[in-house]
Protein backbone atom coordinates (compact mmCIF):
# COMPACT_ATOMS: atom_id res chain seq x y z
CA UNK A 1 0.00 0.00 0.00
CA UNK A 2 1.22 3.71 -1.50
CA UNK A 3 -0.41 7.04 -0.14
CA UNK A 4 0.16 8.63 -3.11
CA UNK A 5 -1.36 12.28 -1.93
CA UNK A 6 -2.89 13.48 1.14
CA UNK A 7 -5.39 10.69 2.51
CA UNK A 8 -5.09 8.81 -1.16
CA UNK A 9 -3.97 5.10 -0.64
CA UNK A 10 -3.91 2.68 -3.58
CA UNK A 11 -2.12 -0.59 -3.98
CA UNK A 12 -0.81 -2.00 -7.42
CA UNK A 13 0.31 -5.70 -5.61
CA UNK A 14 -2.91 -7.87 -5.63
CA UNK A 15 -3.22 -10.60 -8.68
CA UNK A 16 -6.15 -8.86 -10.19
CA UNK A 17 -6.83 -5.02 -10.77
CA UNK A 18 -5.16 -2.41 -9.26
CA UNK A 19 -7.17 -0.90 -6.01
CA UNK A 20 -7.22 2.12 -3.91
CA UNK A 21 -9.08 4.56 -1.66
CA UNK A 22 -9.58 7.63 -0.54
CA UNK A 23 -9.93 8.86 3.22
CA UNK A 24 -12.71 10.91 4.07
CA UNK A 25 -14.21 12.06 7.51
CA UNK A 26 -15.64 8.93 9.30
CA UNK A 27 -14.45 6.24 7.46
CA UNK A 28 -13.13 5.82 3.39
CA UNK A 29 -14.36 4.88 -0.22
CA UNK A 30 -12.74 2.55 -1.75
CA UNK A 31 -12.56 2.61 -5.47
CA UNK A 32 -12.61 -1.41 -7.06
CA UNK A 33 -12.08 -4.49 -4.65
CA UNK A 34 -9.11 -7.09 -5.27
CA UNK A 35 -10.34 -10.16 -6.98
CA UNK A 36 -9.60 -13.24 -4.32
CA UNK A 37 -11.69 -13.29 -1.61
CA UNK A 38 -8.68 -13.55 0.96
CA UNK A 39 -7.16 -10.23 -0.55
CA UNK A 40 -10.70 -8.38 0.08
CA UNK A 41 -11.08 -9.09 3.15
CA UNK A 42 -7.36 -8.02 3.83
CA UNK A 43 -7.37 -4.90 1.97
CA UNK A 44 -10.70 -3.86 4.00
CA UNK A 45 -9.10 -4.39 7.47
CA UNK A 46 -6.15 -1.99 6.17
CA UNK A 47 -8.20 0.50 5.10
CA UNK A 48 -10.42 0.08 7.87
CA UNK A 49 -7.25 1.08 10.31
CA UNK A 50 -5.59 3.14 7.70
CA UNK A 51 -8.76 5.44 7.81
CA UNK A 52 -9.97 4.92 11.41
CA UNK A 53 -13.64 4.30 10.34
CA UNK A 54 -15.22 1.76 7.93
CA UNK A 55 -15.50 1.97 4.38
CA UNK A 56 -19.10 3.77 3.12
CA UNK A 57 -18.92 2.84 -0.35
CA UNK A 58 -16.67 0.60 -2.60
CA UNK A 59 -16.76 2.32 -6.37
CA UNK A 60 -16.06 -0.01 -9.20
CA UNK A 61 -14.36 1.45 -12.68
CA UNK A 62 -15.95 -0.82 -14.39
CA UNK A 63 -18.17 -4.72 -14.01
CA UNK A 64 -15.35 -6.66 -14.62
CA UNK A 65 -15.49 -9.96 -12.89
CA UNK A 66 -12.26 -9.55 -12.03
CA UNK A 67 -13.55 -6.29 -9.84
CA UNK A 68 -16.88 -7.67 -9.06
CA UNK A 69 -16.10 -10.81 -7.47
CA UNK A 70 -15.56 -9.57 -4.13
CA UNK A 71 -16.34 -6.61 -4.15
CA UNK A 72 -19.66 -7.60 -2.29
CA UNK A 73 -17.53 -9.12 0.84
CA UNK A 74 -17.14 -5.14 1.94
CA UNK A 75 -20.78 -5.45 3.06
CA UNK A 76 -21.29 -1.92 1.84
CA UNK A 77 -23.44 -0.82 -1.24
CA UNK A 78 -21.57 -0.86 -4.56
CA UNK A 79 -21.74 2.42 -6.43
CA UNK A 80 -21.03 1.77 -10.85
CA UNK A 81 -22.19 3.30 -14.17
CA UNK A 82 -25.72 1.70 -15.25
CA UNK A 83 -23.81 0.20 -18.18
CA UNK A 84 -21.90 -1.73 -15.78
CA UNK A 85 -24.56 -2.94 -13.80
CA UNK A 86 -26.39 -3.96 -16.89
CA UNK A 87 -23.09 -5.90 -17.84
CA UNK A 88 -23.14 -7.15 -14.66
CA UNK A 89 -26.33 -8.05 -14.37
CA UNK A 90 -26.36 -10.29 -17.68
CA UNK A 91 -23.71 -12.53 -16.32
CA UNK A 92 -24.81 -16.13 -15.70
CA UNK A 93 -24.22 -19.10 -13.17
CA UNK A 94 -22.23 -20.45 -15.80
CA UNK A 95 -20.07 -18.00 -16.76
CA UNK A 96 -19.27 -17.21 -13.03
CA UNK A 97 -18.67 -20.33 -12.48
CA UNK A 98 -15.83 -20.33 -15.46
CA UNK A 99 -14.40 -16.76 -13.67
CA UNK A 100 -14.33 -19.27 -10.32
CA UNK A 101 -12.49 -22.09 -11.82
CA UNK A 102 -10.08 -19.99 -13.95
CA UNK A 103 -8.76 -18.22 -10.33
CA UNK A 104 -8.70 -21.17 -8.68
CA UNK A 105 -6.46 -22.70 -11.45
CA UNK A 106 -3.73 -19.96 -10.81
CA UNK A 107 -4.42 -19.45 -6.65
CA UNK A 108 -5.59 -23.10 -5.63
CA UNK A 109 -5.08 -22.13 -1.96
CA UNK A 110 -8.39 -19.57 -2.90
CA UNK A 111 -10.36 -22.19 -3.98
CA UNK A 112 -12.74 -22.93 -1.39
CA UNK A 113 -13.11 -19.00 -0.98
CA UNK A 114 -13.64 -18.55 -4.36
CA UNK A 115 -16.45 -21.21 -4.75
CA UNK A 116 -17.90 -19.00 -1.84
CA UNK A 117 -17.86 -16.09 -2.88
CA UNK A 118 -21.37 -14.01 -3.67
CA UNK A 119 -21.56 -11.73 -6.18
CA UNK A 120 -23.28 -8.64 -5.43
CA UNK A 121 -24.63 -6.18 -7.88
CA UNK A 122 -24.30 -2.02 -7.98
CA UNK A 123 -27.00 -0.84 -6.14
CA UNK A 124 -26.23 2.54 -6.67
CA UNK A 125 -26.11 3.39 -10.22
CA UNK A 126 -25.82 6.76 -12.21
CA UNK A 127 -25.52 7.54 -15.94
CA UNK A 128 -23.36 10.64 -16.23
CA UNK A 129 -21.67 11.48 -12.88
CA UNK A 130 -22.85 10.92 -9.20
CA UNK A 131 -21.04 13.00 -6.01
CA UNK A 132 -21.26 10.65 -2.86
CA UNK A 133 -21.65 13.15 0.41
CA UNK A 134 -21.09 10.49 2.72
CA UNK A 135 -18.50 11.48 4.74
CA UNK A 136 -17.10 14.09 1.63
CA UNK A 137 -18.05 14.83 -1.54
CA UNK A 138 -15.89 12.04 -4.17
CA UNK A 139 -17.65 12.54 -7.53
CA UNK A 140 -17.73 9.25 -9.74
CA UNK A 141 -17.92 10.22 -13.55
CA UNK A 142 -18.91 7.96 -16.56
CA UNK A 143 -16.41 8.03 -19.07
CA UNK A 144 -15.88 6.42 -22.51
CA UNK A 145 -13.29 3.83 -22.29
CA UNK A 146 -12.46 0.11 -22.06
CA UNK A 147 -15.88 -1.21 -20.82
CA UNK A 148 -19.53 -0.27 -21.01
CA UNK A 149 -19.67 1.63 -17.88
CA UNK A 150 -16.69 2.53 -17.69
CA UNK A 151 -15.85 5.43 -14.99
CA UNK A 152 -13.27 6.78 -13.03
CA UNK A 153 -12.70 9.12 -9.93
CA UNK A 154 -10.84 12.52 -10.25
CA UNK A 155 -10.07 13.97 -6.90
CA UNK A 156 -8.62 17.68 -8.50
CA UNK A 157 -7.25 19.17 -5.25
CA UNK A 158 -4.60 16.27 -5.08
CA UNK A 159 -4.79 16.02 -8.95
CA UNK A 160 -5.46 11.88 -8.93
CA UNK A 161 -7.26 9.93 -11.06
CA UNK A 162 -8.54 6.65 -10.56
CA UNK A 163 -8.78 5.64 -14.39
CA UNK A 164 -9.56 1.76 -14.17
CA UNK A 165 -8.61 0.25 -17.40
CA UNK A 166 -9.88 2.90 -19.43
CA UNK A 167 -5.86 3.17 -18.80
CA UNK A 168 -3.21 0.58 -18.27
CA UNK A 169 0.47 1.46 -18.20
CA UNK A 170 2.77 -1.27 -19.49
CA UNK A 171 0.38 -4.02 -20.31
CA UNK A 172 -2.20 -5.26 -22.77
CA UNK A 173 -5.30 -3.56 -22.36
CA UNK A 174 -8.44 -5.78 -22.22
CA UNK A 175 -10.44 -4.46 -25.54
CA UNK A 176 -12.59 -7.64 -25.33
CA UNK A 177 -15.87 -5.25 -23.63
CA UNK A 178 -15.03 -1.86 -25.47
CA UNK A 179 -18.10 -0.75 -27.01
CA UNK A 180 -16.38 2.43 -28.79
CA UNK A 181 -12.81 2.41 -29.04
CA UNK A 182 -13.25 5.45 -31.39
CA UNK A 183 -14.47 7.68 -28.01
CA UNK A 184 -11.93 5.37 -25.99
CA UNK A 185 -9.69 7.12 -28.14
CA UNK A 186 -10.96 10.47 -27.61
CA UNK A 187 -11.04 9.79 -23.69
CA UNK A 188 -7.43 9.04 -24.00
CA UNK A 189 -6.93 12.12 -26.25
CA UNK A 190 -8.30 14.31 -23.54
CA UNK A 191 -6.24 12.93 -20.66
CA UNK A 192 -3.43 14.72 -22.57
CA UNK A 193 -4.54 18.38 -22.21
CA UNK A 194 -2.71 20.54 -19.93
CA UNK A 195 -4.73 20.33 -16.93
CA UNK A 196 -3.68 16.62 -16.35
CA UNK A 197 -0.07 16.97 -17.17
CA UNK A 198 0.74 16.99 -13.65
CA UNK A 199 -2.18 14.40 -12.68
CA UNK A 200 -0.87 10.85 -10.90
CA UNK A 201 -3.01 8.22 -12.74
CA UNK A 202 -3.57 4.82 -10.88
CA UNK A 203 -4.43 2.53 -14.16
CA UNK A 204 -6.66 -0.41 -13.85
CA UNK A 205 -3.27 -2.87 -14.40
CA UNK A 206 -0.30 -1.69 -14.56
CA UNK A 207 2.15 0.63 -12.58
CA UNK A 208 1.44 3.63 -11.19
CA UNK A 209 1.40 6.37 -14.28
CA UNK A 210 0.94 10.25 -15.85
CA UNK A 211 -0.55 11.19 -18.59
CA UNK A 212 2.48 10.18 -20.70
CA UNK A 213 0.95 6.68 -20.20
CA UNK A 214 -2.06 7.36 -22.53
CA UNK A 215 0.12 7.48 -25.69
CA UNK A 216 1.74 4.41 -25.95
CA UNK A 217 -1.98 2.93 -25.01
CA UNK A 218 -3.37 5.28 -27.71
CA UNK A 219 -1.05 4.19 -30.47
CA UNK A 220 -1.77 0.17 -29.50
CA UNK A 221 -5.79 0.91 -29.37
CA UNK A 222 -4.81 2.74 -33.28
CA UNK A 223 -3.10 -0.20 -34.30
CA UNK A 224 -5.58 -2.67 -33.51
CA UNK A 225 -8.34 -0.46 -35.06
CA UNK A 226 -6.45 -0.52 -38.65
CA UNK A 227 -5.19 -4.41 -38.47
CA UNK A 228 -9.30 -5.07 -37.47
CA UNK A 229 -10.08 -2.99 -40.58
CA UNK A 230 -7.88 -4.98 -42.72
CA UNK A 231 -9.11 -8.42 -41.14
CA UNK A 232 -12.68 -7.07 -41.83
CA UNK A 233 -11.84 -5.92 -45.09
CA UNK A 234 -10.55 -8.84 -45.91
CA UNK A 235 -12.71 -11.70 -44.00
CA UNK A 236 -10.34 -13.38 -42.73
CA UNK A 237 -11.55 -13.14 -39.04
CA UNK A 238 -10.17 -16.51 -37.79
CA UNK A 239 -6.61 -15.60 -39.37
CA UNK A 240 -5.50 -13.19 -36.50
CA UNK A 241 -2.67 -15.32 -35.71
CA UNK A 242 -0.16 -12.30 -37.18
CA UNK A 243 -1.54 -9.66 -35.80
CA UNK A 244 -1.34 -11.67 -32.10
CA UNK A 245 2.18 -11.84 -33.03
CA UNK A 246 2.94 -8.51 -33.97
CA UNK A 247 1.30 -6.87 -31.24
CA UNK A 248 2.71 -9.37 -28.79
CA UNK A 249 5.89 -7.50 -28.00
CA UNK A 250 4.40 -4.06 -27.93
CA UNK A 251 3.67 -4.24 -24.00
CA UNK A 252 5.61 -6.83 -21.44
CA UNK A 253 4.37 -10.17 -21.11
CA UNK A 254 5.72 -12.55 -18.12
CA UNK A 255 6.51 -15.96 -19.57
CA UNK A 256 3.73 -17.69 -17.71
CA UNK A 257 0.73 -15.36 -19.11
CA UNK A 258 1.79 -15.45 -22.82
CA UNK A 259 -1.02 -17.66 -23.72
CA UNK A 260 -3.82 -15.45 -22.05
CA UNK A 261 -2.43 -12.48 -23.27
CA UNK A 262 -2.37 -13.52 -26.86
CA UNK A 263 -6.21 -14.96 -26.12
CA UNK A 264 -6.94 -11.90 -25.15
CA UNK A 265 -5.06 -9.54 -27.65
CA UNK A 266 -7.60 -11.94 -30.01
CA UNK A 267 -10.20 -11.52 -28.13
CA UNK A 268 -9.89 -7.63 -28.27
CA UNK A 269 -9.32 -7.90 -32.22
CA UNK A 270 -12.48 -9.87 -32.91
CA UNK A 271 -14.41 -6.96 -30.67
CA UNK A 272 -12.78 -4.35 -32.88
CA UNK A 273 -14.32 -6.44 -35.73
CA UNK A 274 -17.50 -6.73 -34.88
CA UNK A 275 -17.09 -2.68 -34.10
CA UNK A 276 -16.50 -2.58 -37.71
CA UNK A 277 -19.41 -4.85 -38.89
CA UNK A 278 -21.78 -2.44 -36.69
CA UNK A 279 -20.90 1.12 -38.41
Amino acid sequence: MKEIASNIYVSTEFPGVNVGFIVVPGGAIAVDAPTLPPDARAWQRQIVETAGGPVHHVVLTDAHPDRLLSAGLFGVPIVAARGSYDRASAYTEGFWRGVTEGWARRHPEATDDLSGAPIVLPEIMFTRDLTLHKGGDVTVRHVAGAAPGSAWVYLPDQDVLFAGDTVVSDTHPFMLAAPDSKEWLNTLRALRRARFAKTTILPGHGPLCDQAATRPLSDYIALARRRARSLHAEKARTDTGAVVAEMMPLFPVPDDERDLVARRIKAGLDRLVEELETD
